[in-house]
């Protein structure tokens, strides 16, 4: 008979059959086994072979440092795929490195990356599905990946991530688009707090009109701070070449080295004495306008729309006499100032609901603000309290003072919640050569759909961002997508 012929045959036996010819093989002759059965020499070897290894793991020693065995099969492996992606950030290849040398188990590249866009559909039908009705505070950023902007929105008290989009623009069209698709889930929030991108802005006034849309504070403050100390460094630099041209004017050899020196010192001296007056007026106002009036913790609307009226003449003073960076920083303070100040005028309508509920004037109420800048029972904390509990008793200062607290912390003005949303994405991205809508998708999914396993609120640890929002508890990531997890049996 033919080779294709024997493979034939070998190929329709079953496994009664094939262990047949295994105990034939183990004690007879290969080549009568062969003939006998009508198959090659090469199956009748491959049989035996897989009778003696069955033979030796029967009879060798049970392991003893083995927990638990766990039985690999197709879909456990695909899930075991997208949770190193997801869960470990690793690359496709990385991923199949870990199949091959942890399981034994080649993946393709092309089957990994399927595996993750198949998913990846599935994921986008729950992401769409979402009812965002319950948004209350939105925050909106751009980034840039591999070249191109990644527009991001964020649910600020829940953490849940509604839009997480690559495009080729960042104009007002862009961000109006995505802005409407998002109108159709529900998305209304009460505000909106952004930087001063151009795009995203123009947009928001376009499609979101009624909604407030606050500058971010991280961004004027991180000016402020960048002002300070780059005019400090200026103020070093002019004193160090100052004293160095004075003492070569009084002890250099050279008569014409002193003279020369000596036509340098009065330009220095007058550029270090501008500086010495600027940079320490500088130090001044910004630590005025983070402590008294970008602090959360302070005075009424009215008496901090003043003094930041007053910092902003003092800023456009010092811009007359020095207007590198400083005039620049006052065109931002004036432009951005109602956004600014936005987060005071949402706490005076808490403290008014404050003030109502325990029938009390809302003076009460904002001192007892001002006097959470105090460090806590220290003895400013109580000589400033003691006036106000003789006033309205203990009892009702506690009521108030922790419906404060909680106003306080429930009011946000800086959108930190989207910049560590796209850390959080960059770190995805940085071992991948590409970055696709699709996996984003995936991405965005995931972040809503998995527990916080820490948290500085408590109330969030065990809890996803989606659950935050809803209040509902939602199946586990993986089984949303359609995969059933692995559990151990019981001891």
């Amino acid at each position: 008979m033919s080779a294709a012929c024997y493979n034939h045959i070998a190929r329709q036996m079953n496994a009664s059959q094939r262990k047949a010819i295994a105990l034939q093989a183990i004690n007879n002759n290969l080549t009568q086994v062969a003939s006998v059965n009508q198959v090659s020499r090469n199956f009748v070897y491959g049989q035996k072979d897989k009778a003696l290894l069955g033979i030796e793991q029967a009879f060798a020693p049970a392991p003893t440092d083995v927990l638990y065995q766990l039985p690999i099969t197709i879909e456990w492996l695909k899930s075991f795929v997208l949770g190193l992606a997801l869960h470990c950030r690793a690359s496709i290849r990385a991923t199949q490195q870990m199949l091959e040398d942890f399981l034994d188990y080649s993946m393709s590249i092309g089957t990994i990356s399927n595996l993750i866009n198949e998913k990846a559909v599935v994921a986008n039908a729950h992401n769409k599905s979402q009812d965002l009705s319950q948004l209350t505070l939105g925050a909106h950023d751009e980034m840039f990946a591999f070249g191109s902007p990644i527009l991001s929105g964020i649910d600020t008290p829940s953490f849940y991530c509604y839009l997480l989009a690559q495009e080729k623009r960042r104009d007002a069209e862009t961000w109006a688009i995505h802005l409407y698709d998002l109108q159709k889930q529900g998305f209304n929030p009460q505000r909106v707090i952004a930087d001063d991108a151009d795009g995203l802005r123009s947009a928001h006034a376009m499609v979101l009109s009624n909604i407030p849309c606050d500058y971010d504070h991280f961004h004027i403050s991180k000016d402020m701070m960048d002002l300070r100390r780059f005019l400090n460094n200026k103020l070093r630099t002019a004193e160090t070449e100052y004293y160095e041209a004075a003492v070569m004017a009084t002890d250099a050899a050279l008569d014409k080295t002193k003279v020369k020196y000596k036509k340098q010192l009065s330009k220095l001296e007058k550029q270090f004495n501008l500086l010495n007056h600027i940079s320490p007026t500088i130090n001044t106002l910004i630590s005025w306008m983070e402590h008294d009036v970008f602090n959360m913790p302070g005075s009424p609307i009215k008496l901090r729309r003043e003094l930041f009226n007053f910092l902003l003449r003092e800023f456009e003073a010092l811009a007359k006499t020095h207007p590198h960076r400083i005039h620049g920083l006052c065109t931002k303070l004036r432009n951005q100032r109602d956004g600014l100040l936005a987060f005071v005028d949402v706490l005076d309508c808490k403290f008014h609901d404050i003030a109502k509920k325990h029938k009390c004037t809302l003076d009460v109420v904002w001192r007892i603000c001002q006097l959470q800048r105090c460090t806590y029972y220290g003895d400013t904390y109580h000589q400033r309290s003691l006036p106000i509990l003789d006033e309205i008793g203990e009892e009702l200062f506690e009521l108030v003072e922790d419906d404060v607290l909680a106003a306080l912390n429930s009011t946000e003005k800086t959108s930190s919640s989207v910049e560590n949303l796209n850390g959080r994405t960059k770190s995805y991205l940085h071992n991948r050569k590409e970055c696709s809508q699709s996996f984003l998708n995936l991405l965005r999914f995931y972040f809503n759909h998995t527990p916080f396993r820490r948290s500085y609120r408590e109330s969030r640890v065990g809890k996803s961002p989606t659950e935050i929002l809803t209040g509902n508890k939602h199946a586990h990531w993986l089984e949303m997508l359609g995969y059933a997890r692995f559990k151990r049996a019981a001891a």
